[in-house]
C-alpha cells in the first residue's frame, strides 16, 4: 500500500512537471532546489552558529555618506522574481554553462558560509522617521532581516546572487541581448539597494561580486565542475528516469 502511494505521488508529479516542462527542464529541477537549499542553510545557519559571538561593523566613511532611500525597498524586493527567472534562464544555454553556474553558486555559498563564521558581521540600521508606504515596506525588510541586529553581510548573498544572474547569462546565444543588457543594469541597481537600504556596505557589495567573478572564472575549465555534473546527473536519472532528456 505505501509503495503505491509512492507510485502514485510520483506519477502526479511527473505529470506536473510535464506541463511545466516548457518552463523548465526536468533535470534542471534538482541543482536548483539544492541551491535554494544551500542558501537557507548557509544564511540561517550561520546566524545561528555566530549568534553568541561578537560581530564586526565594517562602516567607512563612504556608507556614512550614501543617504537612505526607502523607494528603493522596490528593487530590493523585486531580486527575488528577478533570481527565479534568470537561475531557469542559465539552464537554456545547455547543460554544461549550467552546471558551471551550478558550480560557481554552490561553491560562491560555501565560501561565505566560511566567512560568516570566521568573520561575523553586523550594522547599525537607520530610524525611519517617515510613514510612507516605501517606509513602512522597509520597516518590514528590517524586521524580517535580523531586527536590529543583522547579520552575515560579509559578503552580500543579494549582491552575489544578482551579479551571477547577469554573469550566468551573459555572451548567451540562446538569451536575447536586450534581456542581458537588463539584466545587468538590474543587477546594478539591486546592489545600490543593499547601499542606499542600509542593508549592507560597499565592503560587502565588493566582496560579493570578487566572489562570483573568480568563481566563474575557476569553473571554466570543465574538468573543474565535472564531478558536480555527475552528481546531479546520477541522481536526475535515479529520480525522473524515463523523463531525463539531454537538452
Amino acid at each position: 500500500m505505501v509503495y503505491q502511494k509512492a507510485r502514485e505521488r510520483r506519477r502526479f508529479l511527473l505529470k506536473l512537471l510535464e506541463k511545466c516542462k516548457k518552463w523548465i527542464s526536468v533535470w534542471e529541477i534538482l541543482p536548483l532546489l539544492s541551491i535554494l537549499a544551500v542558501n537557507c542553510l548557509v544564511y540561517w545557519g550561520s546566524s545561528v552558529l555566530t549568534a553568541d559571538r561578537y560581530h564586526f561593523d565594517f562602516t567607512f566613511a563612504f556608507d556614512r555618506a550614501v543617504p537612505l532611500i526607502p523607494e528603493f525597498v522596490w528593487i530590493y524586493i523585486l531580486a527575488f522574481p528577478f533570481w527565479a527567472v534568470n537561475y531557469v534562464l542559465a539552464a537554456q544555454r545547455g547543460k554544461k554553462t549550467f552546471y558551471r553556474f551550478v558550480a560557481t553558486d554552490l561553491l560562491v555559498h560555501l565560501m561565505c558560509f566560511i566567512i560568516f563564521m570566521a568573520v561575523p558581521t553586523t550594522n547599525i540600521r537607520p530610524a525611519l522617521a517617515g510613514d510612507t508606504l516605501s517606509e513602512r515596506v522597509l520597516s518590514l525588510v528590517y524586521i524580517m532581516d535580523g531586527g536590529n541586529m543583522p547579520s552575515n553581510l560579509l559578503p552580500s548573498i543579494h549582491c552575489y546572487v544578482s551579479w551571477l544572474c547577469w554573469r550566468g547569462l551573459k555572451g548567451a546565444r540562446e538569451i536575447p541581448v536586450w534581456y542581458q543588457r537588463f539584466s545587468l543594469v538590474f543587477a546594478g541597481l539591486i546592489i545600490i539597494s543593499t547601499q542606499v537600504l542600509k542593508q549592507h556596505y560597499i565592503v560587502d557589495a565588493i566582496a560579493a561580486v570578487i566572489l562570483v567573478e573568480a568563481a566563474w572564472r575557476f569553473f571554466a575549465k570543465e574538468s573543474r565542475y565535472q564531478k558536480i555534473m555527475d552528481m546531479f546527473e546520477y541522481w536526475n536519472r535515479k529520480i525522473w528516469k524515463e523523463k531525463m532528456g539531454d537538452n
